[in-house]
């Protein structure tokens, strides 16, 4: 055997041991960035489908214009429980806590409806969702989690 030759056969080990981190943290990476994905799209769809359940199956009675509460007597079919259980229902791959809004009317700020808006139709509803999800990239770095957030208004339609 020549000197080359017994010099160059170790050489593969310390190239590995250099290469692997980084593509190890490129894989997960990957991952992470698919969790994220998948969890937009699933608030995206979660909200689409709890502002479709409260345009279709809302109630005629009018709000407390404080909340997303239904006035005194009214016991319409879709309240904002219903709404916020059918997102949640619909949240599947959102991760972590999963915060729901609802809002009856225009100029909505969180769980608070416009001041007159009922539940009649031509008014606009509005459904926010938000969520954290803890990734394993931004863990191994000592970063926190990667928020996603989804919101769609339609109008009753019932």
């Amino acid at each position: 055997m020549t000197t080359t030759n017994r010099r160059t056969r170790g050489q593969a080990l310390p190239e590995f041991a250099l290469v692997l981190p980084l593509i190890l943290l490129m894989t997960i990476g990957a991952i992470d960035l698919g969790r994220v994905l998948w969890a937009l799209d699933s608030i995206s769809n979660a909200a689409r489908e709890g502002a479709r359940h409260a345009i279709v199956h809302g109630g005629t009675k009018g709000l407390h214009p404080d909340g997303c509460s239904f006035g005194p007597g009214a016991t319409p079919p879709s309240t904002c429980k219903t709404v916020d259980q059918v997102v949640r229902d619909n949240a599947l791959g959102a991760g972590g806590a999963v915060t729901v809004t609802v809002c009856y009317g225009l100029d909505c700020l969180g769980n608070t409806n416009t001041t007159g808006a009922t539940n009649a139709r031509g008014t606009p509803i509005t459904v926010s969702v938000t969520s954290r999800i803890n990734l394993i990239t931004p863990s191994l770095l000592g970063m926190s989690g990667f928020g996603v957030s989804s919101s769609t208004t339609m109008v009753v339609n019932h």
